[in-house]
């Protein structure tokens, strides 16, 4: 497994944006014995150059979509849960009102409470229900002792999860648009560059000083971290979760590498990738809706080790509904 980013001809854009950066200094410094071989490589072809590495800087970095995603679905993991646990809460106070009536249960939905807790979209739809029938009842539950607290914040908790599953979407989309617009940006400013380098490895032929400032170098290097004064080799970490009762992948699983910043979010396949981890020995953390969360210990990151996968397996969440 490797992280989803485009190549051309094998370069990750990292690299084709540093490349680039150079190729295009050099080419302004030499832009007239360019111009001399063929006319069309001029300033004017210098500022498209420009032009194009200004678009890409526009174009939203991938850290930051991802971040957006990042915090919308951790909102949703715990309004969730706040508003499970609410559910939960409340029953007691609707069979202190309803006494031997099960009908009422019913009606609030709690027998089909623990089909909807392991999907976001039932679950958001079943508090939509249970909150108009909670409107139904206040005055009923609040005799009984329930608190207008917790009425008005199992409410708000409705709105908040709608909210947040609609920002984490809206984050998902653009993360996707972000991704197709850098793909073709890179594309075409590759295209542009690879004129400049063909042309320049004819111009600066048997001229090494010249030449080399003009080949696209397809070796991408290593990543590397400064610790303690010393440049070493980063680690990976990179995986799938799934669901352990079905081994189907689990989207938008959030995977942290505790006592760091460090973190990624699963795909529509349930993979994950983080790069640039110091290598060492670290805790993870999986959560998800309608899962346990799950932390692993003890996980050993070695320099390197892009060819190491994890795949960690999560149990849904079981409610006893007493």
């Amino acid at each position: 497994m490797k992280p989803k980013q485009h190549v051309s001809k094998g370069i990750p854009q990292a690299k084709q944006w540093e490349i680039s950066k150079n190729i295009h200094q050099s080419f302004i410094a030499d832009i007239s014995k360019f111009q001399a071989f063929d006319p069309e490589l001029n300033m004017a072809y210098s500022d498209k150059i420009s032009q194009q590495i200004q678009l890409i800087e526009k174009i939203q970095p991938n850290y930051a979509v991802v971040a957006r995603q990042m915090q919308a679905t951790k909102n949703v993991i715990n309004f969730s849960d706040k508003a499970i646990a609410n559910i939960r809460s409340i029953r007691y106070y609707v069979k202190k009102a309803f006494p031997d009536d099960d009908f009422h249960l019913l009606e609030f939905g709690y027998p089909s409470l623990k089909k909807v807790v392991n999907s976001q979209h039932k679950l958001i739809f079943f508090l939509k229900l249970f909150i108009l029938t909670l409107e139904k009842y206040k005055d009923d539950l609040m005799l009984k002792g329930l608190a207008l607290e917790m009425i008005d914040e199992t409410c708000q908790l409705g709105t908040e999860l709608e909210n947040a599953n609609i920002a984490k979407e809206q984050a998902k989309r653009a993360r996707l648009i972000a991704t197709g617009m850098r793909v073709k940006a890179y594309d075409d400013l590759w295209k542009l560059i690879s004129n400049v380098a063909k042309a320049g490895k004819i111009i600066f032929e048997g001229q090494p000083e010249y030449y080399r400032n003009y080949i696209l170098n397809n070796a991408p290097k290593k990543k590397t971290l400064k610790v303690a004064d010393e440049e070493i080799n980063s680690a990976f970490m990179q995986g799938k979760v799934t669901a352990a009762d079905t081994h189907k992948a689990v989207e938008d699983a959030i995977v942290e590498i505790l006592t760091t910043p460090l973190s990624a979010i699963t795909d529509e396949k349930g993979e994950f990738y983080i790069d640039e981890v110091v290598p060492g020995t670290y805790s993870i953390k999986i959560t998800a809706v309608g899962y346990k969360e799950l932390i692993k210990t003890d996980i050993k990151l070695i320099s390197d080790n892009e060819d190491q996968e994890f795949n960690f397996e999560l149990e849904k969440l079981l409610l006893e509904i007493t």
